[in-house]
């Protein structure tokens, strides 16, 4: 984990996040991070879009069923199989 220093908080309990960290991140203005913490650890990640969200998982789906040998021709047999009631 790369160190980004040491940063005062603000009477309004804000911080700058140092931009060597906002590029690394590649995080703009308006972008939308969560944070998480645990006794003294706080992590700040970039919340992704819905629709990166969804080709990563398509991504990741495509692949487990290239692994497993599952192709549309046996979902749809599968699929048609249901809809008979087999």
């Amino acid at each position: 984990m790369n160190n980004a220093g040491s940063y005062k908080i603000t009477r309004q309990g804000q911080i700058t996040i140092p931009s060597e960290a906002r590029k690394l991140l590649n995080l703009e203005e308006g972008d939308i991070v969560d944070m998480f913490f645990n006794n003294e650890i706080i992590v700040i990640k970039k919340r992704k879009t819905p629709a990166v969200v969804l080709e990563e998982l398509a991504t990741k789906t495509s692949a487990r069923f290239k692994k497993l040998g599952i192709t549309r021709e046996t979902i749809s047999e599968e699929i048609e199989a249901e809809r008979q009631g087999r």
